[in-house]
């Protein structure tokens, strides 16, 4: 605690200085430079036919004139926008000219609007990211897109942005951080779905299910994405050989650029992919690889909670309820050593703005021996309990499910959904958006039926990897399974490689360039 104040007292002396100097230079932690100066009565009008929309930016609440601005504190920011012409339109605000380097999650931003029939009611805007974005040099970034302004109608939205005090973070570079934007409007369009976006990018959806149980050893959507529903809405998946999803995404800690594959387009619209490689920086080649590798799940392993990506109690204390052994409370090691890959590679080099905090799903249902088929599953999911898991009774693993293997993009338990915030549908329970590709992912790629070998899917990797779903706990021995050209589980205490899944934010799936070939990856122009 007197560790934690006393970062707070030096960041505040260094806001007093700078703040100061801020006067004149415009580079501190809350002056905000006006797109349209300090003067209210100025606008910018944009006019086109039937289209006039115009824009004031409110300099009420700008200044930090006290230089006091601490840890914890917020600014607020009104912007204006009045639709003076004859049709319904759409406008987009932007950070422009942003040059923010704060750590990635120290500044934060919520927006609300309130409207001319509304009067004082404030309603919250819904936002990509909640991070302000991080531009190391002057950029422009969207703030918020789609925004309906009906003909003769005004629009009042109230940013405010926070300087968060971040948990178990060394914010020193915060001190010496600079900040400063101006704010611009542009018309926009209606919010595209998922599906449209991926007809701009040229991908097709297709009807129908494939057969699960049988492996898929060439490009199965070459004809379009197939689909399945998932916690936020409708996915859209690759199956088989998949030559063109490819994407290269992000440096690492030693400038390397990332290479993944997209597993999916998300219910959300967000891109989950999962870690494929490293390559030369600026070129289209990469060796495949993983993050991790030799990688333990848990060291310990003689109880039915240490299948879980977290468990209840501290390591090596027996769990005597399903509730206990599934209670969120101490980290796995693998979750440990994932998280800080990402810190490392995600975080720590500039690319966290561009994650999307979606689920991931380490399903621990307890279904029962009726529909695992396990003869020893009692269903009970703790201590020396046999257990089979939920991923257990999908993948085919027994004569009861062998003909019948159905893999879900959904998620049957509440506490089993990691996000790191619980407004995003999870459990709020991770450090960062991070996680693993589950078993349903793995047999919905195209492995086959559990125990079957396919190497000529694109989730062969030449090497087993480590999935994000429970397996089963035989007594003594938890299990989790473990993916490459068979789909099959492992002991938790075994070694393995570590292949990460992140997941991009929304926004960018209509911003991708390339076609999704190892020649011509998608990427980001960031």
């Amino acid at each position: 605690m007197e560790e934690r104040k006393n970062k707070k007292n030096i960041i505040s002396l260094i806001v007093l200085c700078v703040s100061i100097v801020a006067l004149t230079t415009s580079l501190t932690y809350a002056y905000f430079v006006s797109q349209v100066g300090e003067n209210e009565e100025e606008s910018i009008t944009i006019t086109s036919g039937t289209l006039a929309l115009t824009f004031r930016d409110n300099d009420e609440t700008v200044e930090n004139i006290e230089g006091t601005w601490n840890l914890g504190d917020s600014i607020e920011k009104e912007l204006v926008i009045e639709n003076t012409g004859t049709r319904d339109t759409y406008a987009k605000i932007s950070w422009d000219n942003l040059v923010n380097t704060y750590l990635a999650e120290s500044l934060t931003y919520t927006l609300e609007e309130k409207t001319d029939e509304s009067g004082s009611t404030w309603h919250s805007v819904e936002i990509e990211s909640k991070n302000v974005p991080r531009s190391l040099t002057s950029s422009t970034h969207a703030l918020a897109d789609h925004l309906l302004i009906p003909a003769g109608h005004t629009y009042t939205y109230r940013l405010r942005i926070t300087f968060e005090d971040l948990a178990d973070v060394d914010q020193t570079p915060d001190i010496n951080a600079n900040f400063v934007t101006k704010f611009n409007i542009a018309e926009s369009t209606k919010k595209l779905t998922t599906e449209e976006k991926l007809a701009n990018l040229g991908i097709k959806i297709q009807e129908g299910t494939p057969n699960f149980g049988n492996q898929a050893t060439t490009d199965e959507t070459a004809n379009g994405l197939f689909s399945m529903a998932d916690d936020y809405g409708t996915s859209y998946y690759y199956r088989g050989t998949a030559p063109n999803n490819y994407i290269k995404f992000g440096k690492n800690a030693s400038g390397q650029d990332m290479w993944w594959r997209i597993i999916r387009f998300n219910g959300d619209g967000s891109i989950r992919m999962q870690y494929d490689g490293a390559g030369t920086s600026g070129t289209n080649t990469y060796t495949r690889g993983f993050a991790l590798t030799n990688q333990k799940w848990n060291t310990t392993y003689d109880d039915a909670k240490y299948v879980g990506w977290m468990f209840g109690g501290s390591n090596g204390t027996a769990s005597t309820s399903k509730e206990q052994a599934q209670t969120n409370q101490t980290n796995s090691e693998i979750k440990t050593a994932v998280e800080a890959w990402y810190k490392s590679n995600i975080v720590d080099t500039g690319y966290s703005n561009y994650v999307h905090d979606a689920i991931f799903c380490n399903d621990r249902s307890t279904p029962g021996s009726s529909a695992t088929g396990y003869s020893s599953d009692t269903g009970l999911g703790y201590g020396n309990k046999a257990t089979a898991y939920g991923a257990y009774a999908r993948s085919g693993v027994q004569s009861v499910n062998y003909n019948n293997v159905r893999p879900q993009f959904t998620c049957p338990q509440d506490n089993d959904k990691f996000t790191v915030s619980a407004e995003n549908g999870g459990n709020g329970n991770s450090t960062y958006p991070v996680g693993l590709i589950t078993a349903d992912e793995i047999v919905a790629a195209g492995s086959g039926k559990s125990g079957t070998a396919n190497s000529s899917y694109y989730l062969y990797k030449g090497s087993w990897y480590w999935s994000f779903s429970p397996s089963d706990f035989g007594g003594s021995n938890a299990y989790v399974f473990r993916g490459n050209s068979v789909l099959g589980s492992y002991d938790v205490y075994g070694g393995v490689e570590v292949a990460p899944v992140i997941n991009l934010d929304v926004e960018y799936l209509n911003q991708l360039k390339g076609t999704g070939t190892i020649s011509d990856p998608y990427y980001l122009e960031i």
